[in-house]
């Protein structure tokens, strides 16, 4: 009787365990059903509303799945919460999930569905909002719209199955991946899309927020292009791109700062749009503007950095830049741009163009396996550093990502800039070089700046007050 008992309490207790397991299993998909819920909605609040929780369940959930996958899902910022690239790469997977979840619920939901098998590679657009078949097609029709669209379907057909994935309504939307963004850029860039088709495109970029993997595939695309020599080559050592934007009306001083780090001996290539503030501060200094980047990675003589405008290297990328006029809005070419590095330099030092998402150059540039690579923000779209401000440097070094906030002080007195009556905004700037114009907040902007670059360009473990110094040593010796 004993053994008998016993062994009915293990039964009882097996099945405790089985059903202990199916509860788990249950509690585990709703997790996954919130994540599809706050990848669709962006928004904890919004994606609470769908589901009929409260916001502080939804913070809880939210928590939970955190404790679950072990690291961060989201990052937040001034517009809200944007996925991190491992939640951005289980989108497509839980896509599927939910739609394949509906297809059964509601069988009659897409009665024109593809095969099953097809999913797994091409997984469906909708998140868990049920089509009505009169309306249009449903989820599983578009996945299969995308699956059979290869490399040999005609261009503008191909295009538009990207423009359906980044520009449908929420829950019916999705990034592009890598190798579907590098498509989407040649065939942009190849003359064989019409116009309507690429501002669809880039409009919907824009509203939705470009990710790194779209990133790191335009700019492989875009390289590709353009024709632009391999990274880590030996003929510049820093890219720092100049795409300020028109609106702004301080001096570009972050080309002092390349003016130190070139007379310290490092080549350093810049790079923006032809007869913008940049270029037009080369000519005023005198300082060589390349014709191609032929002649951008030939050696100067002299100790000066380089200038190469977008439209010797990237006419058509600076051709999406031109389309600002039409749209009241910027798009992706802007941060395309700053990634192109057309000399082909081991490390980069670019601004940070948007706060929405201020990793996204990094992890784009980690994508494309880029060892160096510096995202400073602080000054809008540039490389430049802001006396008392509070700034980040975001950076990915020998493999190794990092983010660090730093202040550069405000010198002693009121921090009014020095009267300049009677001089341009050019002058004015070579007069803060030529040391006939005393402006210390501007000279501290340039020493800050020209520090950071040099610490990039330092041996690893170099302290970053060594490069301080040396940027002061050779502030103070510029006219010499």
């Amino acid at each position: 009787m004993r053994n008998m008992t016993t062994s009915k309490a293990d039964r009882r207790n097996d099945r405790d365990e089985a059903a202990s397991d199916i509860i788990g299993d249950l509690d585990r998909l709703k997790l996954l059903v919130v994540l599809d819920a706050i990848l669709v909605e962006g928004s904890l609040a919004r994606a609470g509303q769908k589901l009929g929780k409260s916001p502080s369940v939804m913070s809880r959930l939210h928590r939970q799945l955190q404790e679950y996958f072990g690291q961060e899902l989201f990052e937040r910022t001034a517009q809200g919460i944007v996925p991190t690239p491992f939640a951005e790469a289980m989108r497509p997977r839980l896509r599927a999930l939910v739609a394949e979840t509906n297809a059964l619920l509601v069988p009659d939901s897409d009665m024109q569905a593809p095969p099953a098998a097809m999913l797994p590679q091409h997984p469906p657009l909708a998140l868990d909002e049920w089509t009505d078949p009169g309306t249009g097609p449903g989820p599983r029709t578009i996945a299969w719209r995308l699956a059979v669209s290869g490399a040999d379907t005609e261009p503008t057909r191909r295009f538009a199955t990207y423009i359906a994935a980044t520009g449908n309504t929420p829950g019916q939307t999705r990034p592009l991946n890598e190798t579907e963004a590098e498509d989407a850029m040649s065939l942009l860039l190849s003359g064989q899309i019409p116009d309507i088709q690429i501002g669809a495109l880039l409009i919907a970029l824009q509203s939705r927020g470009v990710t790194d993997q779209e990133l790191a595939g335009f700019v492989r695309a875009a390289r590709r292009h353009g024709g632009l020599p391999p990274f880590g080559g030996d003929r510049v050592d820093l890219d720092w791109p100049v795409y300020l934007s028109p609106r702004v009306q301080g001096a570009p001083l972050l080309i002092h700062a390349a003016r130190l780090v070139a007379r310290a001996g490092y080549r350093v290539l810049m790079h923006g749009p032809e007869n913008e503030i940049a270029h037009r501060a080369f000519l005023h200094a005198g300082l060589p503007v390349a014709e191609s980047v032929r002649d951008a990675c030939t050696p100067e003589t002299a100790h000066a950095p380089g200038f190469l405008p977008t439209e010797r290297f990237a006419p058509d990328v600076r051709q999406l830049h031109r389309l600002y006029p039409l749209f009241m809005m910027p798009n992706v070419a802007q941060v395309l741009s700053a990634m192109l590095n057309p000399g082909g330099a081991r490390t980069t030092l670019t601004g940070m163009r948007t706060a929405r998402r201020p990793r996204l150059q990094r992890d784009a540039a980690a994508r494309l396996g880029w060892e160096s690579f510096a995202v400073l923000s602080g000054n809008r779209d540039i490389a430049q550093v802001v006396p008392g401000r509070s700034q980040e440097l975001i950076l990915l070094r020998d493999g190794e990502m990092t983010q660090t906030s730093f202040t550069c002080p405000l010198p002693p007195g009121d921090g009014q800039p020095p009267d300049a009556a009677g001089l341009s905004r050019l002058e004015t700037w070579q007069a803060i070089w030529d040391g006939s114009l005393a402006d210390p907040v501007s000279e501290a902007a340039i020493i800050e700046t020209a520090a950071i670059a040099l610490d990039l360009l330092a041996a690893p473990g170099t302290p970053l007050q060594v490069s301080r110094q040396q940027a002061q040593r050779l502030w103070a010796d510029r006219r010499r």
